[in-house]
């Protein structure tokens, strides 16, 4: 086996060493032993919401509103069970070489505003959660590690913290010089804990690639790649067209074979949903997100109930969630565009031959009523379908060959499920 403390060697010879050891690294440890991640994940990361103003009081309140079922159902019951620490639990400086970490590699949190961080793990698997935490954080960033012996501490022993702590799922940023997600795979792999992990290396590091920090070929099942979702994109913003370009951005990863599947899930970054200018972007986001399958991971502030109040029949929209669930051998595609792209037409194979239709209109120009030709969206062009409207769980009779939507209005969307008759 090929020493893994090599990966952090730098300059032109470290680049070699790195890309030869990550090619014999592939060999024998890439995919996560954590069965998790068969289905896109669910749940809220404080970053959107928060952002490094986070402490564990906030944190214990928003998982009290994860757990909480006073709308009739709460958002744990639907599926929304993974509840992530971002940056800034760190006590920036406190380590060796400024750092946050300790002489022996431990890594230093922030009493003062995360007072008892295994109690607030325990406090969020008392709710039903699983619970995440957050490295190679980008606050304070470390850079500064030569020694390869530290270094190779550094990473046991906060996998080692990690473990002790009880957490349930690591997002790995791309700020610090500890990126190499092979290497993480393997250290949490070797503990016996199942850890869901987010890599978010902003579309850097993916699938298919044969050597960098995280080599997987990505077309196995369950995906052989060293995380469970990765990120495609830069951050996401609460603006139409950070979505939309982050939406773009998953495009590759919808190919033949996809990238993007059961183990590893392309992920454009959390849901701003709750934080758009209108409810028309926030219903569009949830369903592109849905129609893609990828993770649905919620930022707004679920203390605010009427924040949450103003998006929760998008939300907890159970048919669009169980299209994002679904798994029948693809996570979803763009088929085509019209009206000078201002219209597209997304789709996603179901179980049992159905098929999931989601046409967005971009058009800022006004609404449109849209022709859908079967045979263009991945549907049978002779088959008969019941069609279903997703966002307002409505049956629209059964049809064959084509089918016209009804009214689209601004940056709004159809969500359509067709299922084949007989």
């Amino acid at each position: 086996k090929a020493t893994v403390s090599v990966l952090y060697w730098k300059g032109n010879k470290g680049k070699m060493l790195r890309k030869a050891v990550c090619l014999g690294l592939l060999a024998y440890v890439a995919a996560l032993d954590n069965g998790y991640g068969m289905t896109p994940p669910m749940g809220w990361r404080s970053w959107n919401c928060y952002g490094g103003n986070v402490n564990q009081a906030l944190m214990e309140k928003v998982m009290d509103s994860m757990a909480d079922a006073k709308r009739g159902i709460s958002l744990a019951q639907l599926g929304y069970v993974a509840i992530g620490l971002d940056d800034n639990w760190q006590k920036c400086g406190a380590g060796v070489n400024g750092s946050f970490h300790d002489a022996e590699g431990y890594p230093i949190i922030n009493n003062e505003t995360f007072p008892d961080m295994g109690g607030m793990v325990e406090y969020g698997h008392s709710k039903g959660l699983r619970v995440g935490w957050y490295m190679n954080n980008c606050i304070c960033k470390e850079k500064q590690f030569t020694d390869k012996a530290y270094i190779a501490k550094h990473m046991e022993n906060s996998v080692k913290t990690l473990v002790d702590l009880k957490f349930d799922g690591l997002k790995l940023d791309d700020c610090g010089q500890f990126k190499n997600l092979t290497w993480w795979a393997k250290l949490i792999n070797e503990t016996g804990r199942p850890i869901m992990i987010e890599n978010c290396h902003w579309g850097r590091t993916v699938p298919g690639e044969p050597f960098g920090d995280g080599p997987c070929k990505g077309t196995s099942m369950p995906s052989d790649c060293p995380y469970n979702f990765y990120r495609t994109s830069t951050d996401i913003k609460a603006d139409w067209l950070s979505v939309m370009h982050n939406l773009e951005t998953t495009r590759l990863f919808q190919g033949n074979p996809p990238l993007s599947r059961p183990g590893a899930w392309a992920y454009p970054d959390m849901l701003e949903v709750g934080r758009m200018k209108t409810s028309s972007e926030d219903r569009s986001h949830f369903g592109a997100w849905c129609v893609i399958s990828a993770p649905l991971i919620l930022g707004l502030d679920l203390t605010n109930d009427t924040q949450l109040d103003s998006v929760w029949s998008i939300i907890s929209n159970t048919e669009a969630i169980a299209v994002n669930q679904d798994w029948a051998g693809h996570p979803g595609q763009l088929y085509k565009m019209e009206y000078n792209n201002a219209l597209q037409f997304w789709g996603k194979p179901l179980s049992n031959s159905s098929h999931a239709v989601f046409i967005l209109n971009n058009d800022m120009e006004g609404a449109h009523e849209v022709p859908i030709t079967f045979s263009e969206v991945g549907l049978s062009g002779t088959a008969q379908y019941a069609i279903r409207d997703i966002w307002n769980h409505m049956d629209l009779g059964t049809h064959s060959g084509s089918f016209v939507t009804g009214s689209i209005g601004v940056r709004d969307s159809a969500f359509l499920k067709f299922t084949p008759v007989n």
